[in-house]
C-alpha cells in the first residue's frame, strides 16, 4: 500500500492505494473522498498527465509518487447546484456555483439565518474555508456538505 497526497485545492487528502492499482482506480478512490467525478479529474506527476489505464507504479516508485497534482475541469456553463450547510443548531440547503467565493456563501448563510457573517466559520472536509477562495478550491460540488461554526459573543 502506498499513500499519495492529492494537491490542487485547499484540501489535500492522502489516499492509500496499492501501487498496482490503475490511475482510474485512484481517481475512483479520490471520488469517494472528495466527491469529484472521475471524468472531471486530471492527475499529473511532474507536469506529466497520468493515463487512466496505466498502473500507478508504472510512473515511478512509491517514494517519488508521494504527491500528485489534480486539476478539476469546471462544470460547463457554471450551473448552480445544491449544497447542504450544517451547524450544531441548524441545517439548510443553498444553491451555489463552484466559482462563487466563500465570502458569498457566508453572506447567503448570514441573510438566511440572521447571523452576522463575521461570526461564521465554514469548513469543508475538516479544512477551514478562507473568505477569498472560490468554493471549487474546497471541492464543493452537487450535494457537498459544508459545516458551519457560529461564534456569538455575549453582550
Amino acid at each position: 500500500m502506498m499513500r499519495i497526497k492529492i494537491a490542487g485545492g485547499e484540501v489535500i487528502p492522502e489516499i492509500a492505494i496499492p501501487p498496482s492499482a490503475t490511475v482510474r482506480e485512484l481517481k475512483e478512490r479520490i471520488k469517494e473522498v472528495l466527491d469529484v467525478e472521475v471524468d472531471r479529474q486530471t492527475l499529473q506527476f511532474c507536469h506529466l498527465k497520468l493515463e487512466n489505464h496505466r498502473s500507478i507504479e508504472s510512473y515511478g516508485s512509491a517514494g517519488s509518487l508521494s504527491m500528485l497534482e489534480m486539476e478539476v475541469t469546471p462544470l460547463p456553463g457554471q450551473p448552480k447546484f445544491r449544497i447542504a450547510v450544517k451547524s450544531a443548531f441548524k441545517e439548510d440547503v443553498f444553491m451555489v456555483r463552484e466559482t462563487q467565493k466563500v465570502a458569498d456563501l457566508e453572506s447567503q448563510i448570514s441573510q438566511s439565518w440572521g447571523i452576522l457573517p463575521e461570526s461564521l466559520t465554514l469548513f469543508r472536509l475538516s479544512e477551514k474555508m478562507e473568505h477569498y477562495h472560490p468554493l471549487s478550491a474546497y471541492y464543493v460540488n452537487q450535494d457537498s456538505e459544508v459545516k458551519v461554526e457560529i461564534d456569538i459573543e455575549p453582550r
